[in-house]
């Protein structure tokens, strides 16, 4: 099943000023393949010393080219780097699939979102659009938008490439510098495309740095330094609110795209021939790591038995393996802590609720070189249960049953997450009421996780603050300026 590449393992450098660098500690972190054990590759252990040293540089560089003002100039630097991805992506795919786990069809869909954000968000750089306004008669104002400045971006594990290109596009086209930390267990993808960056001759040399390293140091350094205007941030919930408390150092923006607990909502006249496959991949996509994963089935008591039943023939007939090989559907969880925590979750479930299917992790052969767990299917739970309350990050769906459309809308808003959430209904008036009664920044009709860069996407209460993606996402790495001109009157 699983395939062994013996390759030697790569090393990934620091990219600050232009130039490739060493982490002032000279050591380094390993990243190892999930599906196999292997080494696969090195990154910089960077300290403070090195991500202050990355703030400067791209200080120095913002302040002195004319990025900022040079929206051509933008718009051929995203074009091109677009254009490098394109050019790469087979290579680039096959790295995301040995770091991450997830499939070589994921990976690829990924990447292709990768390039079709830098496309959306290189045309955006140049319609950074202010306005004004006759206040009296001799009184202009005009509102113009300005980039933020220097914007430190955070990115995740789970999509690496996609959720760092989905912050950085918006925040270089609106004219920022910026810093990435990537997340530790996935630098690799991260570095790769900032290779292609490297390239790309419109960038200045220091607009744009990238320092691997822990969270809990060099991320800190970030959201504590006076010198970074912005921070944005994907990942968990508890780590977005520590960030905003270190956020006041300076009173620094937040853009925070958090977690997840989204529920897909299954009335008895949905059309069941494309809504299972739709909602099994939903939650098995990527192993259920995504933030958006339809983690909630809220099925309608009359149809319940003939959708566990075909979500469980879905669940069992997807071929679990690594990712690198064309036929596998769902690749392995990324670490040994993931497959933990969901095996945790799947004991409270198997305690409170009942397992349809899964539940388990997969050994035996090659599976035991890897993080391989069961696509699992829990029944029977209550609304006070964990399994369906808090956000696994695994391949586990939670079931729960309603007899009418109010009881659907209570149990959908019944969580402190409102990132996305699935409305499945023939009836036009049913789907507009529960597409404006969910507390959720995305609601999909008969469809889910479609997304898209013209789009906007975010969540309410828990799941995050600000829009990413769309008009708005460009706006959030601007800012507001009112410039007031007052004209005098012309003398007799």
């Amino acid at each position: 099943m699983t395939v062994m590449t013996n390759q030697q393992p790569a090393v990934y450098f620091n990219y600050v000023a232009g130039e490739w660098t060493e982490s002032a500690s000279g050591e380094k972190l390993e990243s190892h393949n999930p599906a196999t054990g292997e080494l696969i590759g090195y990154s910089q252990k960077s300290r403070v010393q090195d991500i202050e040293q990355s703030i400067d540089s791209v200080c120095d560089t913002f302040r002195k080219s004319d990025w900022s003002c040079n929206p051509k100039r933008r718009y051929e630097a995203l074009l091109g780097l677009a254009h490098k991805m394109e050019n790469h992506i087979e290579r680039l795919a096959r790295i995301l699939t040995m770091e991450q786990g997830k499939t070589m069809r994921e990976s690829r869909q990924e990447l292709a979102g990768c390039i079709d954000t830098l496309k959306y968000f290189a045309g955006a750089a140049r319609t950074v659009f202010g306005r004004s306004v006759q206040l009296e008669p001799a009184n202009l104002g005009v509102i113009v938008k300005e980039p933020i400045g220097i914007v430190g971006i955070i990115s995740p594990w789970n999509w690496p490439a996609l959720l760092m290109i989905r912050e950085l596009a918006p925040a270089l086209a609106a004219g920022n510098g910026v810093i990435v930390k990537p997340a530790s267990l996935t630098p690799a993808i991260s570095v790769e495309i900032f290779k292609l960056i490297d390239e790309v001759p419109h960038f200045p040399k220091g607009i744009v740095s990238i320092v691997t390293g822990p969270g809990k140091s060099i991320g800190a350094a970030m959201g504590t330094s006076e010198k970074i205007d912005m921070i944005s941030f994907t990942g968990d919930t508890s780590t977005g609110k520590t960030l905003m408390e270190l956020a006041t150092s300076n009173i620094k923006k937040l853009a925070l795209e958090l977690g997840g607990k989204s529920p897909n909502v299954l009335f008895e006249d949905a059309n069941l021939d494309k809504a299972i496959p739709v909602i099994g991949r939903s939650i098995f996509i990527s192993a259920g790591q995504i933030c958006m994963a339809g983690s909630r089935l809220l099925v309608h008591e009359s149809i319940k038995r003939e959708v566990l039943s075909r979500l469980t023939r879905y669940a069992e007939n997807l071929c679990v393996g690594n990712g690198i090989l064309e036929t596998t559907d769902m690749g392995p969880l990324v670490s040994q802590n993931q497959l933990d925590l969901v095996e945790g979750y799947c004991q409270i479930g198997r305690s409170e609720g009942t397992i349809v299917t899964g539940g388990y992790r997969l050994t035996g052969k090659d599976y035991d070189q890897g993080y391989f767990f069961a696509p699992t299917i829990i029944d029977n739970l209550t609304s006070d249960c964990r399994v369906v309350r808090e956000e696994i990050f695994g391949p586990v769906l939670a079931v729960q049953t309603f007899s009418d459309e109010e009881e659907a809308l209570t149990l959908a808003n019944d969580t402190e997450f409102g990132l996305s959430a699935g409305v499945w209904t023939e009836n036009l008036n049913r789907a507009m009421r529960l597409s404006r009664g969910i507390k959720a920044g995305t609601v999909w009709i008969n469809t889910y996780n479609k997304n898209f860069p013209e789009a906007e996407f975010g969540g309410y209460k828990q799941s995050g603050l600000g829009r990413t993606r769309g008009v708005d996402g460009l706006l959030e790495y601007c800012e507001t300026k009112h410039i007031h001109f007052e004209v005098e009157e012309q003398a007799d």
